[in-house]
């Protein structure tokens, strides 16, 4: 299904004078209910977003570079294994559960989502371990091998931590399109309250004393592509997030995700164009006319929404840059490996995380410095654990994930990946044979490594950085890069660049929220 080529259609027809699919676009204004959205990239922003909008009465065309849906969240297959190529980790499966209720679904109607116990063993270089669970007696007795005594103090933790999680997401989940929207009492009183904008480091450490608990607690802002040194202390509700709703897995990979979207889509009538990589978005005066593909197609909408990260659309797409851009902090990036195994290692569980040896030091040089550390940490996923469809019989599928720099502004020092790539690799190797899979090396069948230089090759990432721009504070709610174009007016954009932010349920929040800004500013039927 997903691997299927579509033929390019498009309301307007494809493949037509661009004047005179205007000219039609007017004539048949009114004539057919709804009025049209083009939708520019078919990740999980986008896909979201399509279908929100067309559940809201809008006539939708999905435009696509790649064959298959999900842009970083899609999927590898070599030699019979089968890898997902981004996400890999689906938490608050709530908002997954909202988005089918909104357009008349049951998920489980279109995925087979399962929770996982235990969510993952944390390692360290000294041998330590814990096996990490939503089981809370077991999840503080394995807290308290490190620290005795700490449950009680933990339990406080979790309770503050559960507090942001429901106020901070009620202060993303709404459009922010001033300052003062952001600053609302209502808005920032509770979060400011609990000093939500301090210094995550130090709220921790009113908790526990153990550097190895304090790495536990803070380890998950990585997940945002931030630095757990240099965070804020509402990313609490990360590590609160995997406890209090659990990690899952949808049976058939993470891949399932976007095929899932793209199949209830395709059920409301959205169109969707794939292997159409867009060239230019058509401008005149203050409204975007037209989204035109690299082969010469081109597609007429009332608006265009764009789900490419936002800074590549600015420079790419409409050949400027968004303003200010080189002063922005970019979140950093990633190695990642995608390995098969012809036999299997059954003590690894389905997620494995390595903490660097020295993690302070480790995210200085990889945050501040914008170098590739030695020991940068480790995550590796062995979905053969939970799903064995995902390898041949007996045979273990590994995705690997290592953190790494993005971009530095300045090209003297910018990392050469071509070079620098094969020696992190080796590295990775040495140190996963170490730690999980010995002996792995002599049972590779197939492997791919994908470094920040791909990010910016496959997917347009400015300074191949893998979660977007930084979310520190004056780069989160109304001062993030808003929703829609400030001149454009029928241009909005969805996805990690933009408000809320990265991550997959922030694309479901970022979603609803550009959604609701397009009905409120364009009615379907305008």
């Amino acid at each position: 299904m997903s691997n299927a080529k579509m033929t390019a259609t498009a309301m307007p027809a494809v493949g037509t004078d661009l004047r005179a699919q205007r000219k039609s676009a007017v004539m048949n204004k009114g004539a057919e209910a709804g009025r049209t959205v083009i939708v520019v990239g078919a990740g999980v922003g986008g896909l979201a977003s399509a279908i929100r909008l067309a559940h809201a009465g809008y006539r939708v065309t999905v435009v696509e570079k790649a064959p298959i849906p999900g842009g970083r969240n899609g999927r590898w297959i070599s030699e019979g294994f089968i890898f997902d190529t981004g996400p890999s980790l689906l938490m608050m499966t709530e908002y997954w559960e909202q988005l089918f209720q909104h357009v008349g679904r049951k998920m489980s109607d279109y995925l087979d989502i399962v929770q996982l116990i235990p969510n993952y063993r944390v390692s360290w270089p000294d041998g330590t371990s814990l096996v990490l669970t939503p089981e809370i007696n077991k999840y503080l007795a394995e807290l308290e091998t490190i620290e005795p005594g700490c449950g009680p103090r933990v339990l406080e933790y979790l309770a503050k931590a559960s507090a942001m999680y429901q106020s901070g997401l009620k202060f993303i989940s709404r459009n922010m399109t001033s300052v003062a929207d952001m600053l609302q009492p209502s808005a920032l009183g509770s979060l400011a309250s609990m000093n939500a904008l301090g210094d995550l480091q130090k709220m921790i450490g009113k908790y526990v004393s153990s550097e190895k608990l304090k790495q536990v607690l803070s380890f998950q802002a990585l997940y945002l592509g931030i630095s757990p040194y240099d965070a804020l202390a509402i990313y609490s509700l990360l590590p609160y997030t995997e406890l209090g709703g659990g990690l899952h897995y949808p049976m058939g990979g993470m891949h399932q995700l976007p095929l899932a979207l793209e199949r209830v889509g395709r059920e409301m009538g959205i169109e969707f164009v794939y292997d159409a990589p867009v060239a230019k978005l058509e401008k005149s005066g203050n409204s975007i006319t037209g989204v035109v593909t690299t082969d010469g197609r081109q597609f007429v909408g009332d608006m265009v929404l764009v789900n490419a990260d936002l800074p590549y659309a600015y420079r790419h797409l409409l050949g400027e840059d968004y303003p200010n851009i080189e002063k922005k902090k970019f979140a950093c990036s990633v190695v990642l490996m995608y390995i098969g195994l012809n036999r299997q290692y059954p003590d690894l569980l389905h997620h494995n995380f390595l903490v660097a040896e020295d993690m302070k030091e480790t995210c200085r040089i990889l945050f501040d410095e914008n170098r590739m550390p030695d020991d940068s940490p480790i995550y590796l996923v062995s979905t053969t654990r939970t799903d064995p469809t995902q390898a041949p019989p007996g045979c273990e599928n590994l995705f690997v994930l290592s953190l790494a720099p993005s971009q530095s502004a300045d090209p003297n020092k910018q990392v050469d990946w071509a070079v620098e790539g094969p020696k992190v690799e080796q590295k990775l190797l040495d140190r996963m044979e170490k730690w999980c899979v010995p002996g792995m090396r002599n049972h590779i069948v197939t492997k791919r490594l994908v470094t920040p230089a791909d990010f910016t090759g496959m997917y347009g990432n400015l300074r191949g950085e893998a979660f977007g721009l930084n979310h520190n504070l004056m780069q989160i709610g109304a001062f993030r890069p808003q929703n829609r174009h400030a001149k454009y007016k029928n241009l909005f954009f969805a996805g990690q660049s933009t408000h809320p932010g990265c991550g997959l349920p922030m694309g479901l929040i970022g979603a609803e929220c550009v959604v609701d800004r397009i009905k409120a500013e364009r009615p379907a039927r305008g």
